[in-house]
């Protein structure tokens, strides 16, 4: 019960992050899906203002384990002058008994791979609900940095 929890935090969070970092959430998107043998793949279309045309917006190509748990979520954004999907960056998931923990890497140009790693979250449960820990990657230290901390009692959860 308390893993589902988790995995429903994480989801819900994940889908917040990327509202707020797609822009004006009073634009609206057309939305389009495909599936390969290797991953799921949504294209996210801004719809003109006269509501006539799909211009290209981003490219989420999410894959998953076994367990159909997701492992990656990578984002590329469209490049006008390019006509192509640029990488931008990846969230990229890690799962342990009682927690999820979120990476989300940057595309470094040189290495031509997420390999850019700033920021991360851990979501855990334990026997009190649940806790949300946010990091930053301070380079000089070359240790995480507590940025963020909330927890969600139990009470509260099991209200609804």
């Amino acid at each position: 019960m308390m893993k589902t929890l988790v995995m429903s935090f994480v989801i819900a969070a994940t889908g917040l992050f990327n509202t707020v970092s797609t822009g004006n959430a009073t634009q609206r998107f057309a939305y389009n899906t495909e599936e390969d043998e290797d991953a799921q793949i949504q294209y996210v279309y801004k719809v003109t203002e006269d509501g006539q045309y799909l211009r290209h917006h981003l490219k989420y190509r999410c894959t998953y384990d076994d367990a159909h748990r997701l492992l990656t979520k990578e984002i590329l954004r469209w490049d006008d002058a390019s006509a192509r999907y640029c990488p931008a960056y990846a969230l990229h998931y890690a799962y342990e008994e009682d927690a999820v923990i979120v990476e989300c890497a940057r595309w470094c140009v040189e290495d031509q791979a997420y390999t850019d790693v700033r920021e991360k979250a851990v979501y855990a449960s334990d026997a009190y609900g649940l806790t949300y820990q946010a990091y930053e990657y301070d380079a000089e230290s070359g240790a995480w940095q507590l940025t963020h901390e909330h927890e969600a009692g139990a009470s509260l959860l099991a209200g609804r």
